[in-house]
């Protein structure tokens, strides 16, 4: 009966090693995409409490581009639509990251 009682509380103990890593990181989405020249950008975010659309070069850690979107009124979730192109980058990898509570689903490349 011990045995059993260790077994169950070392799987508990390895559930929660797996499952609090997920949470924490689920709040941030984000891509990389190497080249240069035109970085197309498709997809969507979850704004529920505002967040950061932050690209980044990464080699040199300078920020492209950042802009804040404010939470929506009433305690709604708006899909906001990332559809656009960030022209005549120089060659390098390039992280588009959303910081919101939710979430999103995007995509880059050059």
């Amino acid at each position: 009966m011990k045995m059993k009682r260790t077994m169950v509380t070392a799987m508990l103990c390895m559930l929660l090693l797996a499952i609090i890593p997920l949470t924490a990181s689920a709040a941030v989405s984000s891509n990389t995409a190497q080249g240069q020249g035109d970085l197309i950008v498709t997809g969507s975010v979850a704004n529920y409490h505002g967040g950061d659309l932050i690209l980044k070069e990464i080699t040199s850690g300078r920020t492209v581009y950042s802009a804040y979107y404010s939470a929506p009124p009433g305690n709604t979730v708006v899909v906001e639509s990332l559809n656009g192109t960030f022209s005549n980058l120089p060659y390098g990898t390039y992280q588009l990251t959303w910081t919101g509570n939710l979430g999103g689903s995007f995509s880059i490349h050059f």
